[in-house]
């Protein structure tokens, strides 16, 4: 069997599949910061980012970039406050978590073996991560139609920092495009009132 027929495996938890799924969006300019095993945490923030992204409309290198965002639990040292190495697989002895499920056991080998200090506690935080996606992208035919993102709750709904036509809203800015839009229909109906007017002249004489 493979993993696209699991719902769950006892190594990896609960499979959920979708086609057409949606990705999140965000400003990019090609900068990712990783948390650290030696980074602190604060578990009164969740969720944890595991990577955050640099970028935003300001910076001239940002681009806005589809994401899939992995959510999840992770252990860590409620003590020391950070992320804990996890043992996960051995085929020779019985620390590893996929071989007997034993968080304690595993959570002591991980550490040790990676000389992390660590107090004996551990705890679940919750985390997210972001998948940058930059394979299986569809083809020209089925590019995105402009209203998938010029449009009150669109695609680019979540970013809010500068203004999209369609999706946005401003009065002014609103009144203005019209005003400048009736002003060419005014001046183009004007050139070609004039030009009639001036082509039954000529004919006249």
């Amino acid at each position: 069997m493979s993993n696209q027929d699991l719902e769950y495996l006892s190594t990896k938890g609960n499979f959920r599949h979708d086609e057409n799924v949606v990705p999140e969006y965000r400003w990019f300019d090609g900068d990712v910061r990783y948390t650290l095993r030696t980074d602190p945490l604060d578990d009164s923030q969740q969720p944890i980012e595991i990577n955050s992204l640099k970028g935003s409309h300001e910076d001239p290198d940002s681009r806005i970039w589809p994401f899939k965002i992995m959510q999840g639990k992770q252990p860590y040292d409620p003590i020391n406050k950070h992320l804990l190495v996890n043992h996960v697989y051995s085929a020779d002895d019985d620390t590893a978590l996929w071989t007997n499920f034993d968080w304690a056991k595993a959570l002591k080998a991980g550490t040790e073996y990676a000389d992390q200090p660590y107090s004996g506690e551990f705890n679940f935080v919750e985390t997210r991560m972001h998948w940058p996606i930059t394979h299986m992208v569809a083809p020209s035919e089925d590019a995105l139609a402009c209203s998938e993102c010029h449009s009150r709750n669109g695609r680019l709904a979540a970013l809010s920092d500068f203004y999209l036509p369609a999706r946005d809203r401003s009065i002014w800015l609103d009144r203005l495009g019209w005003s400048a839009a009736l002003l060419v229909l005014a001046g183009s109906l004007t050139h070609a009132g004039g030009r009639i007017v001036t082509r039954r002249r000529r004919k006249r004489s």
